[in-house]
């Protein structure tokens, strides 16, 4: 009875604990890119999938230089590929244009930058992290933002609720790791938009785009862009159950046996730790499976069972030694 109550507690923290868990950023890896191939003069270009980082590119609108400022990379701190930005110029306008990827798209109304995305997560992050490398020109250096906000109906103007940017200067060629806490301007205010932005030049100007200051030629390559302190998944994504999923045992030892209601195609059974970190990914090639967990130190898990990139059920497990 004891250890019923034990365990229940246990589970009762570990669930409150979901919320310090760590946010990867819808492709904040950088992996996966989309082709686009605007009507000439303009020229093709690759942009983030994922719905959260997007460009500037499509001010590439003349044959000689090309406006395009972000491209898929091959170089890159995990995976296969990271975001490289370049600040060009174009002559015949005359203008600077930041190499930039983040939450931004172009007005063409007022040449500004529509920053931001509605902010959908229901606790608010402890650390902005990533890695980059530098390549400034002169005196010039690359930069990351992040604006949290909330709109004041009172005002009729936007709070800021955190605010941290981090200039990168001189010539950093090997993959740095960045990592500052979020600095809450009003941290009992949940915000209503997130503004992340990631530059190969510091002077970039959002409220007049073509108003940047920055020396042409000058970049910075980004990479495994995350926020810690969210919850990994939607909350719903949690709740919501497609098939049902038993682990045992519960609390595990050394292994854990996973079997399903039904098998599940091209299915692979994750297990995240507090932090948000995967620490463990199986195939699920049959309805059970058996894995070991004796390289997992004690504690609070969640798992998960994705398939395309969806989850279809979730839980949590305790190791216990």
């Amino acid at each position: 009875m004891k250890k019923q109550v034990l365990l229940f507690f246990v589970l009762l923290l570990g669930f409150a604990s979901l919320n310090q868990a760590q946010q990867i950023l819808p492709d904040g890896n950088f992996e996966s890119w989309s082709r686009y191939t605007p009507v000439p003069p303009a020229h093709p270009f690759d942009q983030p999938t994922g719905g959260f980082f997007y460009t500037l590119n499509i001010l590439d609108t003349i044959p000689t230089p090309p406006g395009i400022t972000v491209y898929k990379c091959d170089t890159a701190h995990t995976g296969s590929y990271s975001a490289r930005c370049i600040t060009r110029k174009i002559d015949v306008l005359s203008i600077l244009i930041p190499g930039v990827v983040g939450t931004l798209k172009l007005n063409w109304i007022n040449n500004s930058a529509i920053l931001g995305l509605p902010y959908k997560w229901t606790n608010k992050p402890l650390r902005f992290q990533g890695y980059y490398q530098s390549y400034p020109v002169k005196n010039d250096a690359s930069a990351v933002v992040l604006l949290l906000s909330k709109w004041n109906a009172v005002s009729k103007k936007r709070d800021t609720i955190a605010y941290n940017k981090l200039v990168f200067n001189g010539t950093v060629s090997a993959w740095t790791k960045f990592d500052t806490a979020v600095i809450y301007r009003n941290p009992n205010v949940m915000p209503d938009t997130i503004c992340m932005l990631l530059l190969s030049c510091a002077g970039f100007n959002a409220s007049n785009l073509f108003g940047s200051t920055g020396e042409v030629g000058s970049q910075a390559l980004f990479d495994d862009i995350t926020l810690t302190g969210l919850f990994p998944y939607a909350v719903e994504d949690l709740m919501a159950q497609d098939i049902n999923i038993s682990v045992s045992p519960n609390p595990a030892t050394d292994y854990l046996q996973v079997k399903l209601e039904k098998a599940v195609k091209d299915a692979t059974f994750e297990v995240y730790n507090t932090q948000g970190c995967l620490v463990l990914s199986h195939p699920m090639q049959d309805m059970t499976g058996r894995f070991s967990v004796s390289s997992l130190s004690a504690g609070m898990y969640f798992y998960h069972l994705r398939t395309a990139g969806n989850t279809l059920g979730s839980g949590k497990f305790v190791i216990n030694r």
